[in-house]
């Protein structure tokens, strides 16, 4: 009888601890989850203003043309043939841009604009290549994008001119992949190397 009188206060003393212990965590969750919702306003509203952003990736020189580029992560530049490279997406060389520079001295902007054009319009012959009118290149001195439907998905197109080069991109992207975007973005990290 006393070993049952002492399991049963032994087993009443554990159950109130364990109230008292998990009552107060829940007190404790509850106090972080309320400062994380603060957290993210208070991290909005003080931004660094004067602070540079680097473009994600890593700088890549080209083996074979003169300019460099940030590469993101899961995608690989190589050169193709003299004059040519193809950044491609990693784990699917299908989805690629061709990328060739010219210096200005040696190309003339309108002459590499419609051999892209004549590119494009050789994928897909049965339909007019049309301008992308929100490619907009903010270091170019002038740009161009056009874009056609092929059987794999859209092929486009893009010319601009920077200070010193002129860059013609040829990007053969999948509907299933959509890399165009990152292309882009990546496009416009080139430079030529002084």
């Amino acid at each position: 009888m006393k070993k049952n009188l002492f399991l049963l206060s032994s087993v009443m003393v554990v159950s109130l601890l364990l109230t008292a212990c998990l009552s107060q965590e829940e007190d404790e969750v509850t106090e972080p989850v309320e400062s994380t919702e603060q957290a993210p306003a208070e991290e909005q509203s003080t931004p660094d203003e004067g602070e540079s952003t680097e473009p994600a990736g890593t700088l890549t020189q080209s083996d074979g043309q003169n300019y460099e580029l940030y590469v993101q992560d899961g995608y690989e530049l190589t050169a193709e043939e003299p004059n040519k490279d193809v950044l491609y997406v990693a784990d699917n060389t299908a989805v690629f841009t061709r990328v060739e520079t010219f210096p200005l001295a040696e190309a003339d902007y309108d002459f590499v604009v419609n051999t892209m054009k004549e590119t494009l319009a050789a994928v897909n012959p049965d339909q007019e290549p049309v301008e992308v009118t929100d490619f907009d290149h903010n270091n170019a001195m002038q740009s161009v994008a056009y874009t056609i439907p092929s059987a794999e998905g859209a092929v486009t197109g893009i010319v601009y001119e920077l200070e010193n080069l002129i860059v013609r991109l040829t990007i053969f992207d999948d509907s299933s992949v959509n890399a165009t975007d990152d292309f882009i973005a990546m496009s416009k990290t080139i430079k030529a190397i002084q």
